[in-house]
Order: C-alpha cells, then structure tokens, then sequence
C-alpha cells in the first residue's frame, strides 16, 4: 500500500469535520477562516522550521509557507482583530517541537499539511474570499515529485498523527460553527 493509501480514511475523517464542510459548503464565517490562516502560521513555523534544520528543505526551495501565512493573515485581518494561538495549536506546535530531530517524523507531516496546499489548497482558495499567498506554488509538480521521494510507507502512522492533530484543531471550531 502507498502512503496515500495508509492515510486515506484519515484524510478522509479530516475532509468531512464541520470545519471542512463550512469551507466548501461557503458558509464558513470568514472571520473563522482570518483564524484559522493565524493558527497556522505557528505550527507551520514549527514544520518548517524542523524540516529545514533536518535539511529536508534543500530540493524544496519553494515549499516554505509560514511567510506566506502571515502575509495572507494580515491583508484579510482587515479588522485588525487581535488573535490568540488557540490551546489545540500550542499543544500541536509543542508536540512537533518534541519531534523536531525525527527527519521521518517531520516529513510525515510536511507532506500531509502541504501536500493538502498542493491539493485541496488549490480547490479552497477558490472559494474563501482573501489572500492566499500561501497556497501559490511556482513549481508544485516538481515540488510534489521532491516531496514524494522522501516519503516511505514507514512513515503513515506519524502521517496519521499529523490528520489527528488536524481533526482536533478544526473541531476546535465546531462550537463557533453551529
């Protein structure tokens, strides 16, 4: 089995949360979105970050999005709302700190949240109003070959973890949803 087919119901479970089903259904607050774009940008930080200390980033030249995050934070934040990185996204940002020097464990969730930009990113920033810098990719076919050499069937119970951490961080939003 590929890791995409490991991961699958998963990806699956993560797709389907109230979260999810408010963006494509257009009925997200934008606000909830403004958030959501803030929450990121810590724990991309953290992705990012490790990945680059891991020097998995080298063949990876445009995959880096924490900059693009914030960018896109700021011009939709037109409010000038103060937001507060939410409990679920310190624990997830923690929790990728403590595996920071695990370049397996580090890639397996690089490749399920920014293999998802490449992907349903691309269906998302059509349909939330906003900036969305960060879902732009120069080369994203090349960037998806690069990122797919480094991946082993190996790494899909930590894959799984990254979409539980997701699951957790958008039902976090369910109350502010109904």
């Amino acid at each position: 089995m590929s890791l995409k087919e490991l991961t699958a119901e998963k990806h699956k479970e993560a797709e389907t949360t109230p979260f999810m089903k408010a963006v494509f259904a257009r009925t997200l607050p934008q606000d909830l979105w403004v958030d959501w774009t803030y929450q990121k940008w810590l724990f991309y930080g953290a992705i990012e970050g490790a990945a680059g200390a891991n020097l998995l980033l080298n063949d990876l030249p445009d995959l880096r999005r924490t900059f693009y995050l914030y960018m896109d934070y700021k011009e939709m934040n037109t409010e000038n709302k103060q937001h507060s990185f939410r409990t679920i996204v310190i624990d997830y940002y923690n929790y990728l700190i403590s595996i920071g020097k695990e370049p397996d464990k580090i890639i397996a969730h690089l490749y399920t949240w920014h293999m998802g930009d490449m992907f349903g990113g691309q269906m998302i920033k059509k349909i939330v109003p906003g900036s969305h810098r960060n879902l732009e990719f120069s080369d994203p076919m090349t960037l998806m070959t690069n990122i797919r050499a480094k991946l082993n069937d190996n790494m899909a119970e930590e894959a799984n973890v990254a979409f539980d951490w997701a699951i957790r961080m958008m039902r976090d939003y369910d109350s502010s949803l109904e």
